[in-house]
């Protein structure tokens, strides 16, 4: 559930640990695991007293964590979950059984990692990710599932004991430190890959699948292809829920139902069941008679999210060319352009490619805002960017640009009848930054 909450959760004191933490947060990004390594050793190692899945990948992550989490979780399992990033607060990253960790636990927790700071430094990113360790340790979970942060071959979570790997698809985002083409990035996330342990991937070109195949050849591990040994239709789709059949080599699940709708969802549920499969083997259990409740069940805040009331507002923190494509072929296929109206707002330096073209194509009205987040795209720039793509259509579409927020907002509800949808996306802070104003 979407609700006003802080970004962090007691902020200030008595949470001086978790302000230390926050403090860590660097102005550029560092990958390597010589930190995160080193940091474990010196608690004992607790990544290593239970298994995990790993779920990297550049869409779809979150996702396909919340639904592996969900069906084991209905299967009786006592499930950890990490997630990256949060939309509110830090507690939403580590959970068990999707209770968020407590403010005073996490605390507890990053008391002891101070201590070691020191001798031992460390990163916001290693930090949170040793406390999710330290946690599920503790609490004796049966399984975690663990979403990368960024990239799979230098990210924090890489050293976890993990008996399954995932990567939910590969598209172009972050460049700067994955490489520019799809090939370079894949080889980047292939990282995640280790000897004897099945790599469950959903790749959608020959030469992706080629490059995964040979990687886990050289390693040792079985790819599980999921366009190969899925099929699915849609049977259904409205705002709220889709309906779509699904069969994998294995099994066939008949009809599932989730709150969490489009094509990329679909995907993503076929991502997440192929993983299912692969620890039934992996854990000697039965898993599948959960697969339809589970899938029905899963939720995850700020994926194409539609608030209560009237008229239709959505949440979606889609961030790059694909994901932000992807969200506008589902807004579609539930509201006709002439009803919609687009808020927008990014970080700097995205790759949004076709974006912009496909945005025109898909509203009435799309109004553009610069966020309060540092590093977040100007207004000029945004204008920049759709002023050129309204040179390639001949529809005329309203493109406004507003001062912050709440302008966007007053801008963006103007006119809005009762069945028209409002869509606020572009990135996770996009979507923080509304909820405070909604």
């Amino acid at each position: 559930m979407i609700t006003k909450r802080s970004r962090l959760s007691g902020r200030g004191y008595p949470f001086s640990n978790i302000e230390f933490l926050y403090s860590l947060r660097p102005t550029r990004m560092r990958l390597g695991l010589e930190n995160i390594i080193a940091l474990l050793d010196s608690l004992g190692n607790p990544h290593m007293g239970f298994p995990a899945v790993l779920v990297g990948g550049t869409n779809g992550k979150g996702s396909v964590t919340t639904y592996i989490s969900t069906i084991l979780r209905y299967a009786g399992l006592k499930v950890g979950t990490f997630y990256s990033p949060h939309l509110f607060r830090i507690n939403e990253r580590i959970r068990i059984n999707n209770r968020e960790i407590s403010s005073d636990t996490l605390d507890q927790i990053v008391r002891r990692l101070r201590s070691r700071y020191k001798t031992t430094p460390f990163t916001f990113f290693e930090g949170v990710t040793a406390s999710a360790a330290l946690y599920f340790l503790r609490e004796k979970v049966d399984i975690a599932i663990f979403e990368v942060g960024l990239g799979g071959r230098l990210d924090a979570t890489r050293p976890v004991n993990a008996v399954a790997t995932v990567i939910t698809g590969i598209s172009i985002d972050h460049s700067g430190h994955l490489g520019k083409t799809k090939k370079a990035i894949l080889g980047e996330k292939l990282g995640i890959v280790r000897e004897g342990v099945p790599l469950i991937a959903n790749l959608d070109t020959n030469s992706l699948i080629v490059e995964a195949f040979e990687y886990c050849n050289q390693k040792g591990a079985t790819l599980i292809n999921v366009s190969e040994d899925t099929s699915s239709r849609l049977k259904s789709i409205t705002a709220e829920r889709m309906i779509f059949s699904l069969k994998t080599g294995r099994s066939d699940y008949g009809d599932i139902e989730t709150k969490m709708i489009g094509k990329a969802q679909r995907m993503n549920a076929a991502t997440a069941v192929k993983t299912i499969e692969v620890l039934e083997d992996v854990m000697e259990k039965s898993y599948a008679r959960y697969v339809k409740v589970g899938l029905n069940k899963a939720f995850f805040p700020g994926r194409f999210q539609v608030l209560r009331g009237v008229p239709r507002i959505i949440l979606d923190t889609s961030h790059n060319e694909q994901a932000l494509i992807h969200s506008l072929n589902t807004l579609l296929a539930v509201s006709p352009p002439q009803r919609n109206i687009l808020l927008f707002g990014c970080l700097a330096r995205k790759e949004l490619g076709r974006f912009p073209l496909e945005a025109l194509k898909s509203a009435r009205k799309i109004v553009l805002v610069p966020l309060k987040q540092k590093g977040a795209e100007s207004r000029e720039a945004l204008m920049k960017y759709f002023t050129e793509a309204a040179k390639e259509i001949k529809e005329k579409v309203l493109v406004i640009p507003a001062r912050g927020m709440s302008d966007a907002l007053e801008k963006a509800k103007r006119g809005l009848k009762v069945d028209d949808t409002l869509l606020i996306f572009g990135s996770h802070h996009t979507v923080n930054e509304a909820v405070s104003y909604l």
